[in-house]
């Protein structure tokens, strides 16, 4: 069974031969290890040095070899791909070890951390900052037009793991209709300029609809919707304002993905019970991504209530037993997930959001090692770079 037939079985609720497996994003220094080099998609040194040199086919190329890696050499059953920088990138010029400059920013990351900080040359006042908000949307709108060098990566993956006789699923984030993420001004205008954040949400809708088909057309399986939303306290807007400002957009792209034959999730982290029937069900989306453990989304009680419909996407804990945990305690943390989400399908195994900087690596290598063993896979093969020479990581520590 492939990664693809073993997905679309959990998505279908049918029972398949294994839980599926998916990481969507794994960071360095975790994926330097995985792959045993510097990781061009991930690690800023390296990305950074090959951008100042201009090198644009070094870049995606080690992008998607990066990429292709990950999947083969953890067995996943999904790979998530996107457009990846267009030929014409403005090349960042070297100030010091750590530190590059652009046209608007110096961009610093502080080596031994986990941490990148992008410093604007030229800090706007909060009201230049909403006046400049809301020229943009006064210009004429464009829609998405990328070219075919942007999907380089998107094929070459494709193309390499075929070599090796894989199919993942191909899962494609969209996630144009963010809350969390928008500036202060804008999360005003909820209350002050409302006619304002609709077209804000219209134009963020119309670049993901325009981008469905190019990536259904290149083979995508499923589509990512939505945006994040809530914290550990709940939804950052109402109910009410979720319906007005967010759903009725998301609802749109999940009909036109359907329309093409492409499934779609949702995701976001945080506690979204007081929103879950109008995020599952109203949206008319077919999985949700980013459970949040830590925020209480309870696998079971989520299975219970939306099993026959939804088919959930994670669960697995990287904001606590990831990062503080034990092997032993992320073990059983695992091997609770994986109960938690069996029976009838619906369910693929990954963490809560990302494998990010702070995750140990003993405990992401738990992680592997219990799934494997909980579906008689054997050991991760011996190619996974534990222990690498420190030049591999690149500015990173090992956590």
């Amino acid at each position: 069974m492939t990664g693809r037939e073993r997905t679309l079985m959990a998505f279908r609720h049918q029972v398949p031969d294994r839980t599926p497996f998916f990481e969507k994003l794994i960071k360095s220094p975790i994926a330097d290890l995985i792959v045993g080099r510097p990781s061009v998609a991930h690690n800023f040194v390296t990305r950074m040095e090959l951008m100042e040199a201009g090198d644009w086919h070094a870049l995606v190329e080690g992008e998607a070899r990066d990429l292709a890696d990950l999947v083969k050499r953890l067995g996943m059953d999904l790979v998530e791909l996107k457009t990846n920088l267009h030929p014409d990138f403005e090349r960042p010029r070297r100030t010091g070890e750590w530190t590059w400059e652009v046209s608007e920013a110096i961009i610093r990351h502080i080596p031994g951390s986990p941490w990148t900080e992008r410093i604007p040359k030229r800090p706007l006042s909060p009201e230049e900052y909403e006046a400049d908000l809301i020229a943009k949307l006064e210009e004429p709108w464009q829609p998405p037009d990328p070219s075919d060098d942007e999907f380089y990566v998107f094929r070459r993956v494709k193309e390499l793991l075929a070599a090796d006789g894989l199919e993942p699923a191909i899962f494609v984030p969209l996630y144009a209709m963010p809350v969390c993420a928008l500036p202060r001004p804008m999360l005003e205008w909820f209350f002050t300029r409302p006619a304002l954040l609709h077209e804000y949400y219209a134009r963020q809708s119309g670049w993901v609809l325009g981008m469905i088909p190019r990536y259904i057309a290149l083979g995508a399986d499923i589509i990512g919707a939505g945006g994040d939303l809530a914290h550990d306290g709940g939804p950052l807007i109402s109910p009410a304002h979720y319906r007005e400002f967010v759903l009725p957009q998301v609802r749109e792209q999940t009909r036109v993905a359907h329309g093409l034959g492409a499934l779609v999730t949702t995701a976001s982290d945080g506690d979204l019970w007081p929103l879950i029937d109008d995020l599952l069900i109203g949206s008319g989306v077919d999985g949700y991504e980013e459970i949040d453990f830590a925020a209480g989304m309870d696998l079971r009680r989520l299975k219970a209530r939306f099993g026959e419909r939804i088919t959930f996407i994670g669960n697995v804990d990287e904001r606590f037993v990831l990062c503080r945990g034990t092997p032993e305690e992320t073990r059983a943390h695992v091997n609770d997930v994986i109960e938690a989400g069996w029976g009838n399908g619906g369910h693929v195994l990954m963490c809560s959001n990302c494998i990010h900087e702070d995750v140990r690596a003993e405990n992401f290598r738990a992680y592997m090692h219990a799934y494997r063993e909980r579906f008689g896979l054997g050991n991760l093969p011996p190619v996974f770079a534990w222990e690498p020479d420190r030049a591999v990581l690149r500015g990173y520590v090992i956590r």
